[in-house]
């Protein structure tokens, strides 16, 4: 049977970021181990409880940006946790619970079964060792309750859709699995990004300047003349931090040129005049009689 220790096993830890005290941890979903134990979470043996009790799990949104940047999120849990009436006691705050004669105050009974002597957990008091004649009002004498509280989900820069936290709330902990929405501008490769950037062809054959949305800041992209559309501009360390390690990913920007689908007069004439001087035509042109290669077109 697959317990904690195979689920522990499976969960991978991202080294090399320094956290505070209480911080969360990353880890990467696994297969749900998690849940084997979840039938123990009605005993009531007190604190020994918790060696059983299962973490609950939590889904938090986060846009593209949230992700790749970090944030610090607020989230709002139901959790069982230490009555805050009785802290944890389990008797009404004022009474006082009855020493338990059956088993003495240990919480154990000897049973004699023949030959045979055992020990097991006091069906009297349940292992607490004492009576509760007055139950708390709140926890009804369990020493835990539903509570709602706020808590505040440090998201690390660079964590990836699915990911999970694991942290403390109170004296319990609570997993929050990560749903990244998809940016309209980024497509995301581990710590890479790729956006497409459009250019006009005079750009494209001449080269130039234009404006680019990066990660953090608005970039002037240098455009080298005669770039091919497709082709790649990598922007060295302007991706998403790292979370395995250290250093950023790469910007990687996908040049598309946009071709006119309407031309002035003045603009229909120019290339023409062009077109009729290329030299490396493959096929024909509309409009052009002739190409320097001497070639005939068959076009309007």
């Amino acid at each position: 049977v697959a317990g904690p220790q195979a689920e522990r096993r499976c969960l991978r830890a991202f080294p090399g970021r320094s956290q505070s005290p209480g911080a969360a941890d990353i880890e990467t979903r696994c297969q749900p181990h998690r849940k084997i134990f979840g039938e123990f979470s009605s005993s009531s043996f007190g604190d020994f409880q918790g060696v059983f009790d299962q973490p609950q799990e939590y889904i938090m949104e986060l846009t593209f940006n949230q992700a790749a940047k970090g944030v610090n999120k607020e989230f709002t849990v139901n959790i069982m946790d230490t009555c805050e009436r009785c802290d944890g006691k389990g008797n009404e705050p004022g009474t006082k619970v009855q020493h338990c004669h059956y088993c003495g105050g240990s919480g154990m009974e000897t049973i004699n079964t023949g030959p045979f002597v055992m020990r097991s957990t006091c069906r009297r008091c349940s292992g607490r060792g004492s009576i509760i004649t007055t139950p708390c009002v709140v926890c009804r004498g369990a020493g835990q309750a539903k509570q709602k509280k706020r808590v505040v989900i440090p998201v690390p820069a660079g964590v990836e859709d699915g990911q999970t936290v694991r942290m403390p709330v109170g004296k319990r902990e609570i997993f929050v699995t990560f749903r990244v929405q998809k940016s309209p501008v980024f497509r995301r490769d581990g710590a890479d990004i790729h956006s497409d950037l459009f250019i006009s062809v005079a750009q494209a054959i001449l080269g130039g300047t234009a404006r680019a949305q990066g990660l953090y800041e608005t970039i002037n992209v240098t455009i080298p003349p005669g770039i091919q559309a497709d082709q790649k501009i990598r922007l060295s360390g302007k991706g998403i931090p790292r979370i395995n390690s250290y250093g950023y990913g790469d910007h990687y920007i996908h040049v598309k040129i946009r071709v006119p689908k309407r031309l002035t007069s003045r603009q229909q004439s120019l290339i023409l005049s062009y077109a009729e001087d290329e030299t490396d035509v493959e096929g024909t042109v509309n409009g052009v009689t002739h190409t320097s290669t001497g070639k005939r077109s068959t076009g309007n």
